[in-house]
């Protein structure tokens, strides 16, 4: 699973989601997770914004392992909200179902 996140140099809040994706991101890299910021001034920044229809800024992308988005999120995320997404892309997070009744 990899989390990709849109940055531009003239965003005030890109670097407050930067901080976040990089305080928890540490915390699965053991379990599969990759990061990756993109400068969307660069060539290839462009490129990947244009692809994955990225118009706003600060953008969490998380992907699959085969490209694939699962999860967005615009702006800057709260800690939890971002924590519950990778946890439920990498499949470490139980419905409430499977907790009840112990799946």
């Amino acid at each position: 699973m990899k989390i990709l996140l849109f940055v531009s140099s003239r965003c005030p809040h890109c670097p407050s989601a930067e901080s976040i994706v990089k305080k928890l991101a540490p915390e699965y890299y053991e379990h599969g997770l990759r990061f990756e910021k993109i400068r969307v001034k660069t060539g290839e920044g462009k490129r990947l914004a244009a692809s994955f229809g990225v118009m706003s800024m600060p953008a969490i992308l998380i992907l699959d392992d085969d490209g694939n988005e699962i999860h967005r999120i615009v702006g800057v995320p709260s800690e939890s909200g971002l924590k519950n997404k990778i946890e439920s892309g990498l499949g470490l997070k139980k419905s409430f179902l499977d907790r009840v009744f112990g799946r």
